[in-house]
């Protein structure tokens, strides 16, 4: 048997009733686990009525009598988040039978409901309702409530004297299983062992109903054979020798393969799960929007996720006003940049401003405009002849001053990763160096573009670029727009770059669109993920996992000397910036074979991580829980070992 998560419609709607009905029949299997408890506690009733019975003690338990987040607040202590309750749950050889309290929406905690910690706990459960008047409603109500949540509901217990007439109603109009229980005669230990043995029978019907339904197979080898006929994977060789782990699910920071095995989610899919995957609300939110819009086109038409999505963006925005320009992807959000900085120098009569300048290290997308601005050797010499002229400097001050003074009014922009470049090896640019740079910009009187499509929220701050207390003319985002389960980009332009384009020329226009600009699914998780990121408590979390890293590193693996110096260019072996930890290993390049055998040594350790070449890094998702912390840089360890050995 798998877990049984215990729901009512209500308090006293009969929750404990069943569990000690369950408790009795079925003692053998499980062991009873109530999280969280208010007054006189179910735990200590279960363990006096049914001496036989394991139970395990609640993490929050308050004497007063009242909803829990009350109780709480009036004993001046807080309620774990819903989170923090489900990675609580006790591990034992039997199932557990987990117990509620109140109803579904009942306040778990300050800012969240009950019903968030029964989704993250992810378990088959029953409703329980007491069989009196009103059960048909109450039932009804809270069924369409959870399976709007997609709680794995079962079945619907009435408690109390047989209604044949409830429990047709709300079999017909909930199309689901319904089972009536008596409550005990005696509510003593003889008295709840005879009631159980009396409705065996219908304990049994329960048990057959909340069998765990078995997930369908994947033949892990078959999917690789089948994937390697017909796939093509980025950034990975047609006879890689590695094969493609076959992902059949994804958790918080885990990611499920098809022999069972779960890895913890190092590098956040590609730097894009923001807070864990699948999180409930902005699944939620997702599943809201589905349910009334698909999608439609952004020209010439809106919709409120847009809106609301551009609104919150730019309350953001180091500027008062200003627009935002929806596109698909990091690259894409990056093209619209470029194409707004030159045509905004056309519209001001200065057509001649042709030259882009980015940085040696900087990586910004794979399309041909990101590709010009990057000119990485490895990923796009070979296309050389077809890129458009741009220059990389070092990320020096004086020689950004030096090229601009060099090539006067032939600059259009000036484009770079704020605080830290990602894919060019995890390098960090101290916040007096980015402030610099666009001084110097600003100086010479070039358009500044800051490339946050990695670093929005990754470095500790909303944008990366505020640490340096500078204000972009081009702002790009991207990957945790969306907190990662969908993909949007946006690129946020400053009210001077609007003015240029706001003209009754219609061959002013900013002529540049994708069919899925706006989408409306993309924007309503981007705009549940803004709120969630607007209290700032994700800030705190974020200081926590640096915080986590150097001590780790610290205490049990490097040296502190070999951390990162605040000078640029001398980057030592192990760097740290919010939630990024990265070190070199050895030589190589993004080539390196060391890549490869601190992937694999990683994965063995049960960490997923993707080594850029010789520079190992982790970015978990904000979420993840401090034993996964320390097994990340475990399993970083483990692949240092692996490539120096």
């Amino acid at each position: 048997m798998s877990d049984l998560v215990v729901l009512g419609t209500d308090t006293d709607a009969g929750k404990t009733t069943f569990a000690l009905l369950w408790m009795a029949a079925f003692g053998d299997e499980f062991a009873y686990w109530k999280p969280v408890e208010t007054g006189d506690p179910d735990t200590e009733r279960i363990g006096r009525l049914l001496p036989d019975a394991i139970t395990i003690d609640p993490v929050a338990r308050f004497a007063e009598p009242v909803a829990p987040a009350l109780a709480a607040r009036n004993d001046g202590k807080a309620i774990p988040s819903a989170a923090q309750l489900a990675r609580s749950r006790p591990h034992t050889r039997r199932s557990l039978l987990i117990e509620t309290f109140g109803g579904p929406l009942s306040p778990l905690n300050d800012t969240e409901l009950q019903i968030e910690l029964v989704r993250r706990l992810a378990t088959p459960a029953v409703l329980v309702a007491s069989s009196t008047v009103g059960a048909v409603g109450r039932s009804l109500s809270v069924l369409r409530i959870l399976r709007s949540e997609q709680i794995d509901i079962r079945a619907v217990v009435l408690i109390g004297s047989a209604d044949v007439y409830a429990e047709e109603e709300i079999r017909k109009h909930g199309n689901i299983e319904i089972v009536g229980l008596r409550p005990p005669v005696l509510w003593e230990t003889h008295g709840i062992a005879t009631g159980a043995t009396d409705q065996r029978e219908a304990l049994e019907r329960i048990r057959s109903i909340v069998q765990p339904v078995p997930r369908p197979s994947v033949n892990a080898d078959e999917l690789i054979l089948r994937d390697r006929a017909v796939a093509w994977h980025p950034y990975t060789s047609l006879q890689d020798p590695d094969a493609p782990l076959p992902v059949v699910g994804a958790t918080d920071e885990f990611i499920e393969l098809a022999d069972g095995r779960r890895l913890i989610d190092g590098i956040s899919s590609w730097w894009t799960i923001l807070h864990g995957h699948r999180h409930p609300r902005l699944m939620r939110a997702l599943r809201e929007a589905s349910e009334r819009i698909d999608h439609v086109l952004f020209a010439g038409a809106t919709h409120p996720y847009g809106v609301e999505c551009a609104e919150l963006l730019l309350k953001t925005a180091p500027w008062n006003g200003g627009r935002v320009f929806f596109s698909d992807n990091g690259s894409t959000a990056v093209e619209v940049a470029l194409k707004m900085a030159y045509q905004f120098w056309c519209h001001n009569g200065e057509p001649h401003r042709k030259l882009f300048v980015g940085f040696h290290g900087g990586y910004h997308g794979d399309t041909f405009g990101a590709m010009a601005i990057s000119r990485d050797p490895v990923f796009f010499g070979r296309f050389e002849p077809l890129l458009f002229r741009a220059a990389q400097v070092p990320v020096q001050v004086n020689l950004l001053d030096q090229f601009l003074w060099q090539h006067p009014r032939e600059v259009a922009a000036v484009i770079i990763e704020p605080m830290i470049q990602a894919a060019g090896g995890m390098r960090i640019q101290p916040a007096h160096v980015l402030r610099d740079l666009f001084n110097v910009a600003r100086k010479h009187n070039v358009l500044f573009v800051a490339d946050e499509v990695m670093s929005a929220f990754r470095t500790g701050t909303f944008w990366a670029h505020s640490q340096a207390g500078i204000t972009p003319d081009l702002i790009c985002a991207s990957k945790t727009l969306a907190g990662g389960i969908m993909p949007l980009a946006a690129t946020l332009a400053a009210p001077e770059v609007v003015a240029a384009f706001d003209t009754d020329d219609r061959s002013q226009t900013f002529f540049h669109g994708h069919s899925f600009t706006g989408h409306p699914l993309a924007c309503a998780v981007a705009v549940e993920n803004l709120k969630m990121m607007a209290d700032g408590k994700w800030q705190e979390r974020a200081r926590q996992i640096e915080s986590r890293w150097k001590n780790y590193c610290f205490e049990n693996y490097w040296q502190e000397n070999e951390f990162a110096s605040s000078e640029l260019g001398h980057p030592g072996r192990v760097r740290v910036c919010g939630t990024v930890l990265a070190m070199e290993v050895g030589h190589g390049g993004y080539l390196a074979e060391t890549g490869r055998r601190m992937r694999a040594a990683a994965i063995k350790t049960g960490v997923l991580l993707r080594p850029l070449g010789n520079v190992l890094y982790a970015m978990p998702p904000l979420d993840t829980s401090e034993e996964s912390l320390h097994q990340i840089v475990r399993a970083m360890r483990a692949a240092v070992r692996a490539a120096e050995g």
